[in-house]
């Protein structure tokens, strides 16, 4: 045999089995560096005047909903932050507040016809769940790292009224449009009773575990167990099947509610949607369509069935679920997808191969997934570091 085959044939063996060796590799907790770079990206953005050259409102023209998410996730971040480490409150406590702020300016809140007047009102419309509970999260996070009860009355307002509409629905489901129900934004309007529950001890935290009864009643998909889409909002019933879009992002906030259930839907959609190249695991949009499938807004772009939030929103609850190889698969497909651009001190990333640039929002959902943690899990540890 030639000596260049010879070579060959060892550079492959190499290549190989250094591929197997990455998949034994866990994710870790990304540096202080890291971090504050990532921060000093979102705190420009988030104190930006809201006007036609801020790049949340640019990001708006491609979706009105990624602007209240580029705050909402910014919020989140900054929370599971302070919760991991108190020396962060000073800095982002601040920030907290201005993304509440901001996302009741009307440039954000003009999409869900919402009246800021009203929800300082005993009576609050049937207001979109989208809008409320991301809304609502975000001030029970403030009331829980904040000092302060800036918003403490709105907090209630907006929780008395969420808590008393899923009372009265039979099936536990509020529209985040007119007749339109997504299963993801309920999760959210969800987390935020139940940590209204955990600051204030109101009692409105029950009806997430009456959420969780019914939905594994009514919501499971026979063969795979993960949460439909939608629900039809006349009947109830569950329409569109499982996405990855929408899984992960649901997983995410029901594990601030219910991290048993969280787990145990993390399995399975890693189970029915994901495929393991050793090295990397790729998150599908669909269980069943490995090569052609439908992409719209929610999905982006759809490579060979795989889509980017259905792999970008499988981290933080691999992450919260200990699945700390999968998180790193999760991790370096991202580094693959995406470049980094790290200047003047800040740290975001720029999409590989494709026109692509969903920025802040993007930069506020990777720091959510990469530091998230289960706020209300350690009740009594929380409150004496907070």
């Amino acid at each position: 045999m030639k000596l260049k085959y010879k070579i060959l044939i060892v550079l492959i063996i190499f290549l190989f089995f250094y591929w197997v060796y990455l998949s034994f590799l866990s994710y870790e907790y990304p540096t202080k560096e890291e971090i504050d770079k990532r921060i000093n990206y979102l705190e420009r953005v988030i104190n930006q005047p809201l006007n036609k050259e801020a790049e949340v409102v640019k990001l708006g023209y491609m979706s009105s909903e990624f602007m209240l998410f580029s705050y909402a996730y910014s919020t989140y971040a900054f929370t599971s932050l302070i919760v991991s480490d108190s020396t962060y409150k000073e800095r982002l406590v601040p920030l907290i507040k201005e993304c509440i702020i901001k996302s009741m300016h009307p440039v954000v809140s003009f999409p869900y016809d919402i009246d800021i007047n009203l929800l300082r009102s005993d009576s609050i419309p049937d207001y979109s769940v989208l809008y409320l509970g991301h809304l609502n999260l975000m001030l029970g996070c403030y009331r829980m790292v904040g000092d302060g009860d800036s918003f403490n009355q709105l907090n209630d307002n907006i929780s008395a009224s969420l808590f008393s509409r899923y009372a009265k629905t039979p099936y536990l489901m509020l529209a985040s449009y007119p007749e339109s129900i997504w299963i993801p934004d309920n999760t959210v309007g969800l987390a935020s009773l139940k940590l209204h529950d955990w600051n204030a001890d109101s009692g409105f935290g029950q009806i997430s575990e009456q959420w969780v009864e019914y939905a594994k009643k009514n919501y499971l998909e026979s063969e795979t167990d993960v949460l439909y889409s939608t629900v039809d909002a006349s009947t109830g019933k569950a329409l569109e099947e499982a996405r990855g879009s929408m899984l992960g992002w649901s997983i995410m906030f029901i594990y601030q509610f219910d991290s048993k259930f969280g787990a145990e839907l993390y399995e399975n959609y890693k189970e029915h949607f994901s495929d393991n190249f050793l090295a990397l695991r790729l998150f599908r949009e669909r269980a069943n369509e490995r090569f052609l499938s439908l992409s719209d807004i929610d999905s982006g772009p759809i490579f060979l069935g795989y889509s980017i939030p259905a792999n970008e929103f499988a981290l933080g609850p691999a992450i919260l679920s200990g699945d700390l190889r999968t998180a790193k698969k999760i991790e370096r497909l991202i580094g693959f997808g995406a470049r980094s651009v790290d200047y003047n001190n800040e740290l975001r990333y720029k999409v590989r191969f494709v026109s692509m640039d969903i920025s802040p929002m993007a930069e506020a959902l990777v720091l959510n997934s990469m530091v998230m943690r289960c706020w209300m899990e350690d009740k009594e540890s929380f409150k004496g570091d907070l």
